[in-house]
């Protein structure tokens, strides 16, 4: 069996209360657990929607659930652990009993199988697929990259052959009940299993009762491999506004389907991956992460930028003599700094974005930096003249509003065009484009920013003084 990794794809179906406090209800329960109180607990458990258990269980420490999880049965466990985020079942998933658990696997879907058994340590994972009824739907599941298509597929599929009848294949649907993860397509293949085409349910029902399946079938539409990635399977899914996508092996034989309801967990996913690499984050850094791995994490990018700030730091150093001269000048580098850095991350933000959805090819960069540039200059004229302006009347020095005003004029065309550049050369480095891209960019228009005020208040420093 493959190494268990930290799952990417958990169902992590919440309702409303994944953005809101749990209910009064879960704090009850958790207050009967803290009291003592079990079996008033797992009463109160037993008669709240699967959200507010999984709510439950995730506020309870490791001892206290465990103590209530000994009283749930694997019924509730199954209905309940869809609705646990990804970094809550790691801690859930771990305190079942392997009996409890095994139980309540074969009667969950086989994606949630193999999410529960990612997070769970290699030899109890090897344990409960050894008693698991349906292992083999979930063990081809462990066998691809998480982040594949093969890895976030359901195997569950309503699939029949192409010589049946209309009339036979719905009496063989209704005898096997098959639980499909898709519920108004039935996949029609060959003895080899290879996919021929498919039938809406709408279409087989109220077909006449001796047509041949292989004449109702629709030809094969857009399909993807098990090894294709699960970015780019969203990509497919969204461009034909599909409901499902096939999931085929190298010999064409369908494994498995994608769902859109899957795809929009990944789209979250990635969307919540870029944002936290923007700023140097791990993608599953939670506020509630052991102290010890929230510092391991940080503090790298924390001393990276620390590294960046003393090389800014450094520009103006050189530049001590002016500011020695012309104190008012310290007074607008913050100025210049944030407006550069804030225009420069609206631009990184933009091709983050455009990359992630694949809009970013040769053909588009050559589009956006001209655009990028005109933005730059238009934007810095503004900025330039407004803080050139206030420059001027503040100081009362007409060239201090000049000096100010171009470097603003400078810092805002070179934001534009290092926000848009950083993520290129990141990707042409084969680095994720929103790795720590904010650190980047803003050093490099602070950097920029400060050379052109201080050098422009060096050269005119006889007219400002």
């Amino acid at each position: 069996m493959a190494q268990p990794t930290p799952s990417q794809h958990a169902r992590s179906t919440r309702r409303f209360a994944d953005v809101d406090e749990p209910s009064a209800a879960v704090w009850d329960v958790v207050a009967r657990v803290d009291a003592g109180e079990l079996a008033t607990a797992a009463a109160l458990l037993h008669n709240l929607h699967p959200a507010d258990q999984a709510d439950a269980l995730a506020a309870l420490d490791r001892r206290e659930r465990r103590r209530l999880l000994d009283r749930i049965d694997s019924h509730t466990l199954a209905e309940l652990l869809p609705f646990l985020t990804p970094e809550e079942l790691e801690h859930v998933a771990p305190d079942v009993a392997l009996p409890q658990l095994t139980a309540a696997l074969d009667q969950a879907s086989a994606q949630l199988g193999a999410d529960v058994l990612h997070a769970i340590p290699v030899g109890d994972a090897e344990t409960v697929l050894d008693q698991l009824p349906k292992a083999g739907l979930v063990e081809p599941l462990l066998q691809h990259d998480d982040q594949s298509a093969g890895g976030i597929m359901a195997p569950e599929l309503m699939v029949l052959g192409p010589h049946l009848a209309a009339e036979q294949a719905l009496s063989l649907l209704r005898a096997t009940a098959p639980a499909p993860t898709v519920q108004d397509t039935v996949y029609i293949v060959d003895s080899e299993g290879v996919l021929l085409g498919s039938i809406g349910l709408h279409a087989l029902v109220f077909a006449p009762p001796m047509t041949a399946l292989r004449d109702l079938m629709e030809p094969v539409g857009p399909t993807v491999m098990t090894d294709m990635d699960q970015e780019d399977a969203l990509k497919i899914l969204q461009r034909f506004g599909l409901h499902s996508l096939p999931v085929l092996d190298d010999d064409g034989r369908l494994v498995g389907v994608t769902t859109a309801d899957d795809l929009l967990d990944i789209a979250q996913q990635e969307a919540t991956e870029d944002m936290y690499r923007l700023v140097g984050l791990v993608d599953d850094e939670a506020l509630t992460a052991p102290l010890a791995t929230a510092l391991r994490r940080r503090l790298p990018w924390l001393l990276l930028n620390l590294a960046t700030a003393f090389a800014a730091a450094a520009v103006v150093a050189a530049f001590e003599s002016t500011l020695a001269r012309v104190a008012a000048l310290a007074i607008f580098l913050p100025i210049i700094a944030g407006q550069g850095g804030n225009a420069g991350m609206q631009v990184t933000t933009l091709a983050v974005r455009a990359m992630a959805l694949g809009e970013f090819d040769r053909h588009f960069t050559r589009l956006v930096l001209p655009r990028e540039v005109v933005i730059g200059i238009a934007s810095g004229i503004a900025f330039g003249l407004l803080v050139g302006a206030v420059g001027w009347v503040w100081q009362d020095n007409p060239w201090l509003g000049v000096a100010v005003g171009a470097a603003m004029l400078g810092t805002m065309i070179v934001a534009g065009l290092f926000g848009l550049l950083i993520p290129l050369v990141l990707r042409a480095l084969g680095a994720d484009p929103a790795l720590a891209a904010s650190i980047f960019v803003t050093t490099a228009t602070d950097m920029l920013g400060f050379l052109f005020f201080l050098g422009l208040a060096a050269l005119l420093i006889e007219r400002i003084t």
